[in-house]
Parts: C-alpha cells; sequence; structure tokens
C-alpha cells in the first residue's frame, strides 16, 4: 500500500509544480565564475560580507532579475577569490549590488501612438572592497572596484525580452566589474597574491 501512494502521490506533487511555471518562460543560468582560474589570496581565511540589501521597492528591482546584483555579487566572490595561505584573513564587504529602474519620458499625441519609445532605464550597481590582514607582521592592504552599467527597454517589450535585457545587463555588469577588480587586486593587493 505505501508503495502505491508513492507512486500516486510524487506525479500528483510534479504535476503540481510544474502547474507553476509559466508557460514559455525562459529559464537562465546563475551567473557564475568557476570557469575562470581563481584569484589566489596568501591568507587562511575569506570572510564575505554584504552589509547591503537592496530595498524591495521601486525604484529598486535587483530581486525582480533572473539573477539578482547581489547574488551575482556573491557569486563572483565565493568562486573568484581563494585563500591559500596559513595565516590572515580577506573580507570581501559587497557595499552594493543593485538595480534601479527609471520611467523614460514617452512621445506623446498622434506622433506617440506611432511611436515605440524606450519605456524605462535600468542601471545596474556592482561596488566591492577587499581588505587583506596579516596578523604576523601587521601588514595590510586593500582594493575596491565599483562598476555601473546601463541600458533601457521598450514599451513593447514582452516578459520575456525584458528578463532578457536585465540577466544580459546584469552579466555584463559582473564580466566587467571582474576585469577591474582583477586588476585593483593585482595594483593594491600584490603583496596579498600567490
Amino acid at each position: 500500500m505505501n508503495r502505491i501512494v508513492k507512486f500516486i502521490v510524487f506525479p500528483a506533487v510534479a504535476l503540481g509544480l510544474a502547474a507553476c511555471t509559466p508557460p514559455g518562460k525562459v529559464k537562465y543560468d546563475d551567473i557564475r565564475f568557476s570557469n575562470v582560474p581563481p584569484i589566489e589570496l596568501n591568507v587562511a581565511e575569506i570572510i564575505i560580507k554584504t552589509p547591503y540589501e537592496e530595498p524591495l521597492k521601486l525604484p529598486h528591482v535587483g530581486e525582480q532579475f533572473p539573477v539578482s546584483p547581489s547574488r551575482a555579487a556573491r557569486n563572483w566572490a565565493e568562486d573568484r577569490l581563494r585563500a591559500v595561505g596559513s595565516s590572515g584573513t580577506a573580507t570581501v564587504t559587497i557595499v552594493e549590488s543593485s538595480a534601479v529602474e527609471n520611467e523614460l519620458a514617452r512621445t506623446s499625441g498622434v506622433t506617440g501612438l506611432l511611436t515605440k519609445d524606450q519605456a524605462q532605464s535600468y542601471e545596474v550597481i556592482i561596488e566591492m572592497s577587499i581588505e587583506a590582514v596579516e596578523p604576523v607582521g601587521s601588514r595590510k592592504a586593500s582594493a575596491e572596484a565599483r562598476v555601473t552599467k546601463k541600458t533601457s527597454v521598450a514599451e513593447d517589450a514582452s516578459v520575456n525580452e525584458r528578463e532578457g535585457i536585465w540577466y544580459k545587463l546584469t552579466y555584463d555588469t559582473m564580466n566587467n566589474f571582474d576585469e577591474h577588480m582583477e586588476r585593483q587586486i593585482g595594483k593594491y593587493l600584490k603583496d596579498f597574491k600567490k
């Protein structure tokens, strides 16, 4: 009897979950950096601090993105930095990881009926700092990077088109951030690089 219940319950649960996903909705990959060699730091531990919490009300819309800027920023810190030393710490502080929406002016009147305007602009901001401290000898160094990137969305964009634009914006911002922060680490944390 127990076996029959399992065979009946599992398909019912699976059908229920499938019904929760809208038809035609695109599934996006997480934004990770595990395909890039890690930046090895001569510290024993890497601590990630996330004091910034994006507000959950307009104009902040990051949590609506397929991969939120907050998630992408944390993924970057987890994937790109590796502790390979025997002492000391590197503290990564995610200062800001947000997406902001702004309504754009649209053409009015008869011309507006015939014109497809850009309806909203979106700006993703990623800012982090890394402070490395070696307790023996009291060495200390820090690096910071801030990257912002903008795009806009047409007023007739579908939900899938809009989410695709959001995903690309976050992806491109994180790739720019990665390049910028790697240069900053090479310049300011060179004594802590392996």
